[in-house]
């Protein structure tokens, strides 16, 4: 991402994969590319890309016979990015940016500027906030729709195609995220229009969204990496044990654990790795609950939780499995 204008070219930084089809003028058309808590792929299919591609053609052509160049904002680069700039001036300039590093010089920059709210952290929101999941390979298309969700109130369902949405065509899953990306976390409303399986006539609706909407739960959360500048830390983590490594500590199958395989105790983050030693905390014990949860789907989800729900101040119980020993400790939660 060196040098690569961020007024330009916006999109969600936390992916691994995304791709802009755009005008020269900035106009973006459509956004290809975005996951949820699940896979990685969850939203990338080649047919996919390659389908809108093609019926991009079309919206270009549109857009050429009425062009209506954007307001684009200053240049910005990764580099202007204060945590980077100072990195940089340190003679210390990373061999490469990689996206998410957007993300977190940014909340970096919020934390020490004391500009920082958890509400800012509701970067490009998954369209399970309204209440919709969307289809791999039509992404066009519901797949489900949650229970008392906005979605669910508007009138959509399982099967639905989505044919309009603030205004705009949308043709992936990242088209969706765009529009609710820049949707205020406020009461508001967007238009949507659909069409029902096994028809062609459209409906339209509204999505009645109530304040903090954006607010997602930690697993939704837990695949981004934007989750790592985010305190409090715990100061550990590890790997999760299998099924049969459970077992074989006398757990249930279904309940989660994770063996500590490290103490944070470098960086500017090592005091969060000293406290949960001090609490107790050692390499190798097996966590089977922190604060009472012992139901963590990965690491990613631990560390999400960790952060997104924990108050500094509070002290709280983890349970550990340590030899022949079955401990309680208590730890006490810093920023």
């Amino acid at each position: 991402m060196a040098g690569v204008n961020l007024s330009l070219y916006r999109f969600d930084y936390d992916l691994t994969f995304a791709a802009l089809l755009m005008n020269a003028d900035g106009t973006i058309y459509h956004t290809y590319g975005g996951r949820d808590w699940t896979d990685p792929l969850s939203h990338l299919a080649v047919p996919v890309f390659a389908r809108l591609l093609v019926d991009t053609l079309a919206d270009h052509a549109a857009y050429e016979r009425a062009p209506r160049p954007p307001k684009l904002a200053r240049k910005r680069t990764v580099e202007q990015i204060p945590k980077w700039a100072q990195t940089i001036k340190r003679g210390k300039r990373p061999d490469c940016f990689h996206c998410h590093m957007i993300h977190e010089g940014e909340i970096e920059h919020l934390k020490k500027s004391r500009k920082w709210t958890r509400d800012r952290a509701w970067l490009w929101p998954d369209p399970i906030q309204v209440g919709l999941r969307l289809e791999q390979t039509d992404q066009t298309r519901v797949k489900t729709v949650e229970p008392g969700s906005a979605a669910e109130k508007t009138g959509l369902k399982a099967g639905d195609r989505l044919v309009g949405l603030a205004g705009t065509r949308p043709a992936t899953f990242g088209d969706v995220q765009r529009v609710l990306h820049e949707t205020p976390n406020r009461t508001a409303t967007i238009r949507i229009g659909w069409v029902r399986e096994g028809g062609d006539r459209p409906t339209s609706g509204v999505l009645k969204l109530a304040q903090g909407w954006k607010e997602a739960t930690p697993l939704v959360y837990s695949w981004r990496a934007s989750k790592w500048p985010l305190s409090p830390k715990p100061g550990f983590g590890g790997r999760m044990l299998t099924p049969e490594q459970r077992t074989s500590h006398g757990l249930p199958e279904a309940a989660s654990a994770f063996r500590v395989g490290y103490i944070v105790n470098w960086g500017p983050n090592a005091h969060t790795g000293r406290n949960a030693a001090r609490a107790g905390i050692r390499k190798g014990d097996i966590v089977v609950s922190v604060g009472g949860k012992r139901d963590f789907a990965n690491m990613g989800h631990f560390h999400a939780w960790f952060r997104l729900t924990q108050k500094p101040g509070a002290t709280i119980p983890v349970e550990l499995i340590r030899g022949d020993q079955r401990l309680t400790i208590k730890l006490k939660v810093i920023d």
